[in-house]
């Protein structure tokens, strides 16, 4: 009998501890959705803000620039190079792309600030839009919508009959790692930045 209560009690164990993980894993998940969603909804503001504020009379292209630059100097040396000028532009893009924020969290609940910012390198609004609705629809990674980006699957799509997506478009599910990994969600949540990343490695 005491190797079946033996057996029995590594059973109960293994039960518990499997419990466990689920547990941690369930929290984490919930953190990485909690963590992108504070991130996005915090760079669309500040676009938003930016634009308001180039809209109060002073529409000159020099004085945007003016107002980004200043922006930037006080707010990397408070906040770090999360806020320099390259990102304030793009947070800048991001509101013009998506000025309803209500809609943006309806349709694009499952897309990260790296989605966003990945896509925001392309120069037009329609394409941008088009491969933020296929990145969430299909939950492209980032890899794979860098990768459609690069080999300009837009013009592709338009230009030739459209084929299986299975056979076109590598697809799974985001790795919520790829949020860790990222030195702009550390700096965000006032974590000291790995120096060892530079803006290159993000992109």
């Amino acid at each position: 009998m005491k190797p079946l209560s033996r057996n029995l009690k590594a059973t109960s164990s293994l039960d518990f501890v499997r419990e466990i993980k689920q547990i941690i894993n369930t929290g984490r998940n919930s953190a990485y959705s909690a963590v992108n969603s504070a991130m996005i909804a915090t760079y669309w503001n500040i676009g938003r803000k930016i634009i308001e504020e180039e809209q109060q009379g002073k529409e000159r292209a020099e004085y945007g620039k003016e107002l980004i630059k200043m922006l930037a100097q006080e707010l990397t040396h408070e906040f770090g190079n999360g806020f320099s000028e390259r990102y304030l532009r793009a947070f800048r893009k991001f509101y013009l792309v998506m000025p309803n924020f209500e809609i943006w969290k309806s349709r694009f609940p499952n897309l990260t600030w790296t989605h966003v910012f990945r896509t925001l390198r392309v120069g037009d609004e329609t394409a941008i839009r088009w491969y933020l609705e296929n990145a969430s629809r299909e939950t492209w990674s980032v890899r794979t919508l860098s990768r459609n980006i690069s080999t300009q699957y837009y013009e592709r799509h338009f230009q030739q009959p459209e084929v299986s997506k299975n056979n076109d478009i590598s697809q799974r599910r985001p790795d919520k790692k790829e949020i860790l990994k990222s030195p702009l969600i550390a700096e965000f949540l006032g974590f000291k930045p790995d120096e060892s990343y530079s803006e290159r490695d993000l992109e």
